[in-house]
């Protein structure tokens, strides 16, 4: 009898969790690989780990420039905006952009994570947020991150607006050389192919622009 009465639970308890396997369910933040259809689709922007460096608290940037400590790199600029849904209808303005990333060796500043009050100004580097202008806009400026054991090349974004809070990655491109690419990273796994920026490498600085939807 109780094995029968664990069966039942087992089962009820399997039927919950397919249940939460539709389109309602948010997947897991890391390491699942999409679907060839939910790869090629952008759709709503997806939520991946704010992995083990995020430090809250940090400064709005002077002239929306990441690299305010000059570390040496290839300079970039990002640009884009911030939508409700799907479609370019709703811009979310004043939507707060958190953005942080490793330097060209690899490494974060500092690389640790918590409050930003438990670190000196001279710990801090390449993090600081942004937000979004009447349109939904913003743009930063920084230099090309580096890729480390585990990571391919990725910046780090946590988009506040109200209630909504959305932590995501973009996945920078592979470097001749490079350990890692989108496709070997568990990370980038959970993202569409629209995650991978594409840089205008004539541009001065490089350039690439991606739009959040949430």
């Amino acid at each position: 009898m109780k094995n029968v009465l664990w069966g039942t639970v087992a089962v009820l308890v399997l039927a919950v969790v397919a249940s939460l396997s539709g389109p309602m369910f948010m997947r897991p933040l890391a390491g699942v690989a999409l679907t060839a259809e939910e790869k090629a689709s952008c759709g709503l922007s997806v939520a991946v780990t704010e992995g083990p460096y995020y430090i809250s608290g940090t400064a709005a940037l002077a002239n929306n420039e990441l690299n305010f400590t000059k570390l040496a790199g290839t300079p970039i600029s990002i640009a884009g905006h911030v939508y409700e849904g799907l479609d370019n209808s709703k811009p979310i303005a004043n939507a707060k952009i958190e953005i942080w990333h490793a330097d060209p060796a690899g490494s974060y500043h500092p690389n640790a994570n918590g409050d930003i009050s438990k670190y000196k100004p001279e710990d801090i580097a390449l993090r600081g947020f942004i937000t979004t202008d009447a349109r939904g806009a913003y743009t930063f400026t920084t230099v090309y991150p580096g890729e480390y054991t585990g990571r391919t090349r990725h910046i780090h974004f946590k988009i506040t607006s109200g209630a909504k809070i959305l932590t995501t990655q973009l996945i920078i491109p592979s470097l001749t050389g490079d350990k890692l690419t989108f496709d070997d990273d568990s990370i980038a796994q959970g993202l569409p192919i629209c995650a991978l920026l594409k840089f205008d490498t004539n541009a001065k600085p490089e350039t690439a622009s991606f739009d959040f939807r949430l």
